[in-house]
């Protein structure tokens, strides 16, 4: 029998909040970008390269180790969960600044970007010529 804790269910209900509020709230991108902030830090915890082996919506809460990928990750999940983005472009890329060599994880929603500057969307034409996408994942509806 699978059983939640009491602390997933704490971590639940709140995620649960958030797309609520989402939906109602002048600024969804940012107050989804500082829900996840808040969240508890891993140094590595996914890998970005293999697809396959991303945590499901669920799962990435119910572990509740957040590395900098894992954040655009829950992000994006957790947009896309809600009435006001179930149809928006998601897509997550990881990218390399062809000058100071720095890898970014990056996610489009629309013609906005979270991840390559700190804690902030931008709009996808201000994104430096020098960042190349190294791959790029479209990613599925989840309604």
């Amino acid at each position: 029998m699978f059983v939640i804790d009491r602390a997933s269910q704490t971590q639940f209900a709140s995620w649960m909040q958030l797309r609520k509020d989402l939906e109602q709230v002048d600024n969804p991108l940012e107050t989804a970008a500082q829900y996840f902030l808040k969240l508890p830090r891993a140094k590595f915890y996914t890998d970005p390269y293999d697809d396959s082996r991303w945590p499901t919506p669920w799962e990435l809460i119910e572990e509740n180790e957040y590395c900098q990928f894992n954040i655009i990750l829950g992000i994006c999940y957790t947009l896309q969960l809600t009435e006001r983005f179930k149809n928006c472009n998601a897509t997550i890329n990881v990218a390399l600044d062809t000058i100071d060599k720095t890898v970014y994880y990056i996610l489009f929603i629309n013609d906005k970007v979270y991840g390559y500057l700190e804690e902030d969307w931008i709009l996808s034409a201000q994104l430096p010529k020098s960042l190349r996408l190294q791959k790029i994942y479209t990613m599925k509806p989840l309604h």
